[in-house]
């Protein structure tokens, strides 16, 4: 089965939608909807806008850690559930289209475009009439968990998503192609996902894999690197010791030389680390990590916090680089980071 983002004869309005042999529910009552989803996903807002008709239904094949869900409400409709709390989603319609507002991450999706929400920022999303998408719920914890184990994601840090990401070519495509086919296995009598077997928790590892390494989020460049290496096996001692240096001095002015002689190597022997492990220089790593935790800090303000003090403390002194270095990695720019924290 293709999932061609609108394109696909399953996404026509009028046909069956995707895992139609594992219904969850169908119905025309908004508040029986309502219901039916919040025991799966979380509580939340549920509004009919416009004069279409609401038909909603959810086919969804569960696994152990992440469920594979097929969505519609028929009508344009609001969704607000705030916060969704213990879980990431995966968006991508195979019809029609949505607005989405998770905290700073504002986008559309559909037309071959995806997204993901975070878990903890408010959200709200609007799908036009006869949107459908296709969805898969992870566990905040097994995502986590993935991102650290095969990119090397520091164990302190926040995996947050950003922006719409376009999924008809590439490893977007193989993605959605490996979608199809777990709902495809499914649709034949096969357990897929949520089985005993090693391939069934394979092939949810593989997902997870999968989104981290087609959706964009703040460790992407470790995820893409991940990826690229050509070295198997554990991240060198070298490059952990000072990763772990870096990260305790992110206000300091580091060196290079600073770095190497902490982690016990040459410079030239820690930047070939670098290269083959994370596919960057260690200085590139550095300037990654103190980009993130001016995120953290804009995120999390206090009544003193400015944007200049969080750049210049952590080196970004040309304040307009740093802003479209900012923005380009989080979709924002830092001012509004610390106008949507202190709105919240």
């Amino acid at each position: 089965m293709r999932l061609g983002g609108g394109r696909s004869e399953r996404g026509r309005a009028g046909l069956p939608l995707p895992l139609s042999n594992r219904p969850l529910f169908a119905s025309r009552d908004l508040d029986e909807a309502r219901e039916k989803v919040a025991q799966v996903y979380c509580d939340h807002r549920l509004e009919r806008i416009g004069s279409g008709s609401f038909d909603a239904c959810h086919n969804r094949l569960s696994g152990r850690h992440l469920s594979i869900n097929v969505m519609t409400y028929g009508g344009k409709t609001l969704i607000a559930p705030g916060e969704l709390g213990q879980f990431y989603l995966f968006q991508f319609p195979i019809r029609g289209h949505a607005s989405v507002s998770n905290g700073t991450n504002q986008h559309d999706i559909g037309g071959g475009l995806s997204g993901v929400l975070n878990p903890d920022e408010d959200t709200c999303m609007i799908w036009s009439e006869n949107c459908a998408q296709v969805m898969v719920q992870v566990e905040r914890g097994a995502l986590t968990r993935t991102a650290r184990s095969h990119f090397g994601v520091p164990a302190d840090r926040l995996l947050r998503f950003s922006g719409a990401n376009d999924m008809r070519g590439g490893d977007g495509r193989a993605f959605v192609e490996l979608l199809g086919y777990a709902i495809q296995q499914a649709e034949l009598g096969g357990v897929p996902i949520g089985g005993d077997s090693l391939m069934a928790q394979q092939l949810e590892t593989t997902l997870m894999v999968g989104l981290l390494q087609t959706q964009r989020h703040c460790f992407s460049g470790l995820a893409q690197a991940g990826a690229k290496s050509s070295v198997a096996g554990p991240v060198p001692r070298i490059v952990r010791v000072a990763e772990g240096y870096m990260s305790s001095h992110l206000k300091s002015a580091l060196t290079l030389e600073d770095i190497a002689r902490e982690a016990g190597a040459s410079v030239r022997a820690l930047q070939a680390a670098f290269r083959a492990s994370r596919g960057r220089s260690p200085m590139t790593v550095l300037r990654d990590m103190r980009m993130e935790r001016a995120w953290v800090d804009l995120s999390h303000p206090t009544p003193e916090t400015n944007v200049t003090e969080v750049a210049t403390g952590l080196g970004f002194f040309h304040l307009g680089r740093f802003a479209e270095q900012y923005r380009k990695k989080y979709g924002c720019t830092p001012i509004e980071t610390l106008r949507s924290a202190r709105m919240q």
